[in-house]
């Protein structure tokens, strides 16, 4: 049997800041790997480096030391990159930013704007299609930024926070209905989040950052037996319970 394709691998990256004379050591020696089709949650504390290291794997930014390799196919193929800010643009309606990704390629037809325009009804958004940013919650705009990345189909999607802003009602849903499209579609997924609720549900790999300067500590392929496929479900998995306080552990210990 070959072995699973790596879309992704980080060795041994480190990133240090200078602010003047004094120098922030962001994180320390990380090491990683993403199977094509995989979805790895990033998991850590507020500052521990997680957003740095999302921008270091999707080649946004130059670590000081160590290299990240992304496979050059799934480059050519496209990959997104969803903030936690949407970064709409403000003078277009909500179903045109969220048209923008496919527009860009120039794969826009009426069949896709359809699609786009049942998405936005999945995302909650239904009845908003022709808001502009001025007129959206800032959940509203990050589902819009949500939906322009999934609906260009990247080959690799690098996610950070995208549900902060959203209520826990409205979350629990997209969570669900996300995980599922990032299925369905193949996406390679590296998500990074705080919830660790979230990262068990989404994640088939979950790594836990220490606090500054970040490391992982740990990593964990989640294998629920109730609800893998439904946010509200899983939480009824025995493993669920049992991985959620494996987790907070680590992440306490590595804030010591």
């Amino acid at each position: 049997m070959s072995e699973p394709a790596k879309d992704i691998v980080a060795n041994d990256v480190s990133m240090a800041f200078t602010r003047g004379s004094e120098k922030l050591v962001a994180l320390d020696s990380v090491s990683l790997t993403v199977l094509r089709g995989s979805f790895l949650s990033i998991v850590g504390p507020s500052g521990c480096g997680k957003t740095t290291l999302l921008r270091i794997l999707a080649k946004l930014l130059i670590p000081t030391t160590g290299e990240v390799w992304i496979d050059p196919g799934q480059l050519k193929d496209g990959i997104a990159y969803v903030p936690q800010s949407p970064l709409l643009l403000p003078w277009r309606t909500l179903l045109q930013n969220a048209a923008l990704g496919l527009e860009l390629k120039g794969k826009l037809n009426v069949a896709r704007v359809e699609r786009i325009k049942a998405e936005i009804q999945e995302f909650g958004l239904g009845g908003f299609e022709e808001s502009v940013t001025a007129e959206l919650s800032g959940g509203m705009a990050q589902r819009a930024s949500l939906i322009r990345a999934l609906e260009s189909r990247p080959r690799i999607l690098f996610c950070d926070e995208p549900f902060s802003a959203i209520d826990f009602v409205t979350r629990l849903g997209l969570t669900t209905r996300f995980k599922l499209l990032c299925g369905v579609h193949n996406m390679t997924t590296v998500f990074v989040t705080h919830n660790i609720e979230e990262a068990i549900f989404l994640g088939n790999q979950v790594a836990v950052m220490s606090g500054r300067p970040g490391k992982i500590v740990a990593t964990h392929h989640p294998n629920l037996s109730i609800g893998s496929e439904d946010a509200v479900a899983c939480r009824q998995a025995p493993e669920f319970a049992q991985l959620f306080a494996q987790i907070w552990e680590e992440l306490k210990n590595g804030n010591a």
